[in-house]
């Protein structure tokens, strides 16, 4: 009975460190079609309707980076103020924005998870940002396979990972 205690707990911190490592990856892989390895996001988000001289123009950052390409649009989606939504819509628009933020909370939980503090609270936010990143999969209107590339989806499954490792360390206690 205490094997399967110690089991469960050593299941968690698998969990996350293959979290943690799915998230650092998953910043130097495409994260949609259209991306290069180390191309830019412009272009995709032209696509999508953005205007080059909009929210895309002040668009940089280090090529090198897919992850960071991919978050600064999102940031760009939260802050714009010339969205050419209706303003019925414009929550999906801040939503899918407000994702870039959740890369805040991943790295805090994981500090706080390695200095072993709250894993209940952290685990249940980060499934919370799980959800809220896989609203760009659920307010896509395509197959999110034909959009998005690996790096997407090693992100969010990053997040599901260490919000589950989190809560089994917690169940632990």
């Amino acid at each position: 009975m205490g094997k399967s205690k110690k089991g469960s707990g050593d299941l968690g911190g698998r969990l996350l460190l293959v979290g943690a490592v799915l998230f650092a990856v998953s910043w130097l892989v495409p994260a949609y079609k259209g991306q290069e390895l180390f191309g830019a996001l412009p272009g995709w988000g032209q696509r999508l309707g953005a205007q080059a001289e909009g929210m895309l123009g002040a668009m940089s950052g280090p090529d090198w980076l897919p992850g960071w390409s991919a978050c600064k649009f999102a940031w760009h989606l939260l802050t714009a103020t010339d969205s050419p939504l209706p303003e019925d819509d414009r929550w999906k628009q801040y939503l899918l924005g407000a994702t870039c933020l959740t890369n805040v909370l991943m790295l805090a939980g994981l500090l706080l998870v390695a200095a072993r503090r709250l894993p209940l609270a952290i685990g249940l936010v980060l499934l919370a940002a799980a959800v809220a990143d896989a609203s760009w999969i659920y307010l896509a209107d395509q197959n999110p396979f034909e959009i998005y590339r690996a790096g997407y989806f090693l992100w969010l499954a990053s997040f599901v990972l260490v919000a589950v490792g989190a809560l089994l360390r917690a169940g632990k206690r």
